[in-house]
């Protein structure tokens, strides 16, 4: 039930997501981690690629703390994953898609 729509653009060469337990839809609605106020970045609606920056980090924040390899990494698979889907799809079951079939 997990964006339908989203599995089937992804379907043809695929890659692993290693973050939000590989789950596209997750990762590139709400972002590489579960708690926001950790995130360097955040994805924008239609979440196919626009994102912005959060405050957390240097930069832009020079106070924040400093980018690491997975903030990095995470922000390279989201422009290169998400856009890839033009439409994502709403949420089909119940809550956000964040507790289905576990949390992630």
């Amino acid at each position: 039930m997990t964006g339908l729509a989203f599995a089937a653009a992804l379907a043809a060469g695929a890659e692993e997501i290693r973050y939000r337990s590989n789950d596209p839809f997750v990762f590139c609605r709400y972002g590489y981690k579960e708690n926001v106020a950790q995130m360097c970045w955040k994805p924008m609606p239609p979440y196919t690629g626009a994102w912005a920056l959060t405050g957390v980090c240097d930069p832009p924040n020079k106070y924040g703390r400093s980018w690491k390899n997975e903030d990095y990494d995470s922000l390279a698979q989201y422009q290169t994953i998400c856009p890839k889907a033009v439409t994502s799809g709403e949420w089909k079951g119940s809550g956000d898609g964040t507790q289905s079939p576990f949390r992630h």
